[in-house]
């Protein structure tokens, strides 16, 4: 199993392990500038790499934007067209709520933790 860890900002960490991406979120409380970081970073995953698999990591970040929200579910959408799709880390709370309260659980699924996630990902 290869990994493969890039940095492409100093609050985002990309983590590619064989065909699973992982995108860290290292802001606890991201700002406009930081969420058009997320946006783009994710775009770019999806435009660059050859990964069907990928797993946003919330784990850091108490407080998600809409705008990153929605850059998740384009990204489901995106994936779904390439027989792949997205996950989300977000261990039980304040995160992981917001989450079921948008409708987001539903169609994207919600590990507590990164490795949990990554098990799935490869069954």
């Amino acid at each position: 199993m290869s990994s493969e860890s890039l940095v492409t900002h100093n609050d985002f960490v990309i983590d590619r392990r064989s065909d699973i991406t992982i995108l860290t979120i290292n802001i606890a409380r991201p700002s406009n500038k930081e969420v058009n970081e997320f946006k783009l970073t994710l775009g770019d995953i999806l435009s660059y790499t050859d990964s069907k698999k990928v797993i946003v990591d919330f784990n850091a970040c108490s407080f998600p934007d809409s705008v990153m929200l929605g850059a998740m579910v384009k990204a489901h959408k995106e994936l779904q067209k390439k027989c792949g799709y997205i996950a989300a880390v977000a261990y039980p709370g304040k995160v992981r709520f917001l989450l079921g309260q948008t409708g987001l659980d539903r169609i994207i699924k919600i590990f507590d933790t990164k490795e949990e996630a990554i098990v799935s990902c490869r069954s």
